[in-house]
């Protein structure tokens, strides 16, 4: 097993909620239902991405809430995945426009993130900052 298949499955284990609810008469929630966990097995599974779980604010986020995201590897550009009240993945493309994918589909979102955000490239600073920073004209 090697290192980071031993963090996914760390990952899925800390995550395991075990509150009883309803549909699950035992009261373990399997790991196959927590859809950040089936993400990010499926970024890596398809293209060897890692990926990781941080808390984010997003726009549909309310006052000082913050909500699971799903963060890339700088190649795509630190990329933040939210899920959407609990129904669409959604990440900004390069020129910053908010695009979703269904939940479900988590193939469409893979292909759909490496399209839109892989080679980025951050914008360099404007020549007129780097002259305030250096006292120059």
């Amino acid at each position: 097993m090697n290192n980071h298949s031993f963090w996914v499955r760390a990952h899925l284990l800390w995550n395991t909620d075990l509150r009883p609810n309803a549909g699950n008469m035992n009261g373990i929630k399997k790991p196959s239902e927590d859809m950040f966990a089936a993400a990010i097995a499926a970024f890596e599974n398809q293209r060897g991405l890692i990926f990781s779980i941080e808390w984010r604010r997003f726009p549909w986020s309310h006052g000082p809430e913050v909500e699971r995201a799903l963060v890339g590897p700088s190649y795509l550009g630190n990329v933040a995945i939210g899920l959407k009240d609990g129904w669409s993945w959604s990440y900004q493309d390069q020129s910053g426009r908010w695009k979703y994918v269904q939940r479900d589909r988590l193939d469409i979102l893979v292909e759909a993130v490496i399209w839109d955000r892989a080679g980025f490239k951050p914008p360099l600073p404007s020549r007129s900052a780097y002259r305030q920073i250096r006292g120059t004209r």
